[in-house]
């Protein structure tokens, strides 16, 4: 299995099993490396310890160069490394003060499917140079500081399964090609951001399993995508606590695995679908108060 991952990236065990074992295909494909290519991950990784002030000196007294140099550096807190190549594949350091800005060298490490830096203090831009990491699968920077928009070269992360993003300070509008070329996407949340512009309709065109969106508590405008009713496998859809106008579309009442439905606080308009026009047989949870939908509301909504 994968490090230790976010709460909200353990729902999904399956996709971790599913890296895990793609992960030793790939190394058992796999000759030995030249001590050129560990030496690019030694300095990737020196690098991003010197863009933090790790407070507890966690990186300080671990992350140290033994006499000789060589890949030392696999036995490092937070890292892992192939068995047979001895490349990095994941750093997770979740819950340690790191303190500072995120280094675009972390994009060199070019084995790296797993990345947890959630709740590490982070701050400044996420580095365009990780859209660079094309093997890599679980992306999970949630609850730091970051700011400013998402860089349009994540959307090269075609392997991805796993995209945390949510409670940051992340701007702007969300790149319009983002989705386009992670077929695998599991997992969503940019919650708790300051995300602002339309959700792109074409957004989810090419997320076939794609199981939880979680775009809550931004300033998200203008219509809910049609392209969301034609997620098959979506369990969760949380679009609560923005400025989303327009009716919903009408497919999302015929979406026969969502167990979560949350659109509250927004401008949502239209009637809501009576007990003919829905079936949501998996619903657990939903919320569509404060909006301004007419019409009754529909009894078997209660009862599915």
């Amino acid at each position: 299995m994968a490090p230790a991952q976010s709460q909200s990236a353990a729902r999904f065990s399956i996709g971790g099993l599913a890296v895990a074992v793609a992960a030793l295909v790939v190394l058992s494909a796999s000759p030995s490396l030249a001590n050129g290519d560990t030496d690019t991950d030694l300095a990737s990784l020196l690098a991003f310890k010197a863009q933090l002030s790790d407070p507890p000196g966690v990186l300080a007294t671990n992350w140290t160069v033994a006499d000789g140099g060589g890949s030392s550096f696999c036995g490092w807190v937070g890292v892992t490394c192939s068995r047979r190549r001895q490349r990095v594949t994941a750093l997770s350091l979740p819950d340690v003060s790191l303190l500072g800005n995120l280094a675009p060298h972390v994009g060199n490490l070019s084995f790296l499917s797993f990345l947890n830096l959630t709740n590490t203090g982070l701050t400044g831009s996420i580095p365009a140079n990780l859209g660079r990491l094309r093997r890599l699968r679980y992306l999970l920077l949630s609850n730091n500081a970051l700011s400013n928009g998402i860089p349009p070269a994540l959307g090269n992360l075609t392997s991805l399964q796993f995209l945390e993003l949510g409670r940051n300070m992340l701007s702007s509008q969300i790149p319009p090609d983002l989705f386009l070329r992670m077929p695998n996407l599991a997992q969503i949340s940019l919650k708790g951001n300051h995300f602002s512009g339309r959700i792109p309709p074409q957004m989810f065109n090419n997320t076939p399993v794609l199981k939880y969106i979680h775009f809550g508590n931004n300033s998200l405008s203008g219509p809910i995508p049609d392209g969301i009713s034609s997620l098959s496998m979506l369990e969760l859809l949380n679009l609560q606590f923005n400025h989303l106008s327009g009716p919903v579309p009408q497919a999302i009442y015929n979406m026969s695995n969502l167990h979560v439905l949350l659109l509250p606080y927004n401008n949502l308009t239209g009637p809501i679908p009576d007990n003919r026009s829905f079936s949501l047989p998996m619903l657990q949870q939903i919320s569509l108060g404060v909006n301004k939908f007419s019409g009754p509301f529909p009894s078997g909504l209660v009862t599915s």
